[in-house]
């Protein structure tokens, strides 16, 4: 009897037999396609860039090119000399610890619009909602430059990026992050060391939020539009300002704690807005400064400033702030604000000084432990209360 060597189709072992060569037909393809270099990514869209080869790619420009809006990407420890260019919404996340994960602009790479030295390390060009997180940037060129879209930049470090404003002139460039082009970005939780500020340029409406600058950045708004918030940052140590406004355009600060600024520690000379309970000390100038833009300034503690406050707006509200030492107090040389509830004490020189040709209101202020208690410019008319506590000035010498 002669067997029939091929199997009957349709026969249950003809089935098994099918799916089996089926399975490693599927597993050579996959392997295939893997050895030559196409990548396989998780449902989530998740991608890896690992220097040493073991992720997706080996750059983070490399895995931006291949992302989709809605793509995140993971970034292992390593050192990456990139301009990388974001211009969708994506998430770029830091996979280590954030000072081993290290961005450098390469020598001599692409400038932001044209201007000399104001190189890159990332720009995110109408970025969406794009979130940066967990990065370091590293050296003077690397600077992180936003334009337009809502994007955070968020938990990262900038190590001596970008120049201190002053140290050459006062040009846009050398800011550690640009923001520009009517942003509305969020800047949060990020330590700047060294290097230029958190500049915002181009009618910018952004949150500067729980930041920390020491060694010389400071926060710089060259021209920002009513809505920007600037609340909660630590900055220690600037060359000129710790917070310098120059758009009328009004804004609000809240809750700094700035030490040792150069010049002013909040210098509102060219813009307006409200200062809200900032806690700054031993300004080498003024803690806080306003200029010919009314202003609210509510509940600061001021400590061992050169001056406390400089007032020069016409009218506005100087309330329940704290000074205590320095040389000077509160000085109001605007034509008529309203000062209340506001208490100067142990300043060497003048504790309130109601400045030349001004008629401000004083209501309930206490100003004691000074060498001069109240001082009137000639010339002033102030409206002066009995909820005033105007100590005497004690004895000379």
């Amino acid at each position: 009897m002669r067997t029939n060597s091929r199997l009957a189709v349709g026969s249950p072992t003809a089935r098994v037999a099918a799916i089996v060569v089926a399975t490693l037909l599927l597993a050579t393809m996959v392997a295939g396609a893997s050895f030559a270099g196409a990548q396989v990514f998780g449902a989530d869209g998740t991608m890896v860039v690992d220097p040493s080869g073991s992720g997706d790619y080996t750059t983070i420009t490399e895995a931006v090119t291949a992302a989709e809006d809605g793509d995140e990407i993971l970034v292992r420890p390593g050192t990456y000399t990139e301009a990388v260019v974001i211009d969708k919404d994506i998430t770029l996340t830091g996979d280590g610890p954030v000072e081993k994960i290290v961005v450098e602009a390469p020598e001599g790479g692409p400038q932001y619009g044209g201007r000399p030295r104001d190189f890159y390390a990332l720009l995110l060009q109408d970025a969406g909602a794009t979130t940066i997180s967990g990065l370091t940037f590293r050296g003077e060129p690397s600077l992180v430059i936003v334009s337009g879209g809502s994007p955070t930049i968020q938990d990262s470090v900038f190590d001596n990026v970008g120049w201190a404003f002053g140290t050459r002139g006062t040009s846009n460039d050398g800011s550690s992050i640009h923001v520009n082009d009517g942003s509305t970005a969020t800047i949060v939780r990020n330590s700047l060391i060294g290097g230029g500020p958190v500049g915002v340029f181009g009618e910018s409406v952004p949150l500067i939020d729980e930041n920390s600058l020491t060694g010389g950045p400071h926060i710089y708004l060259a021209s920002q539009s009513e809505g920007t918030v600037v609340k909660a940052n630590t900055i220690d140590g600037t060359l000129r300002w710790g917070i310098g406004v120059f758009d009328r355009d009004p804004v609000t600060i809240e809750g700094n704690m700035i030490t040792n600024p150069g010049q002013n520690g909040i210098n509102l000379s060219s813009g307006s807005g409200t200062i809200r309970d900032n806690v700054i000390s031993g300004a080498q100038l003024t803690a806080i400064a306003t200029g010919n833009w009314d202003a609210t300034v509510v509940g600061n503690e001021l400590t061992d400033n050169q001056i406390a406050i400089s007032y020069s707006a016409a009218e506005g509200l100087i309330e329940g702030n704290v000074v205590e030492g320095g040389v000077v107090g509160i000085v109001v040389v605007g034509r008529s604000p309203l000062v209340k509830d506001n208490v100067v004490r142990g300043v060497e020189g003048r504790g309130i000084v109601v400045g030349v040709n001004t008629s401000p209101t004083l209501s309930g202020n206490t100003s004691c432990e000074n060498g001069t208690n109240l001082f009137i410019g000639e010339g002033a008319e102030p409206v002066l209360d009995d909820t005033n506590e105007i100590c005497e000035d004690a004895p000379a010498g």
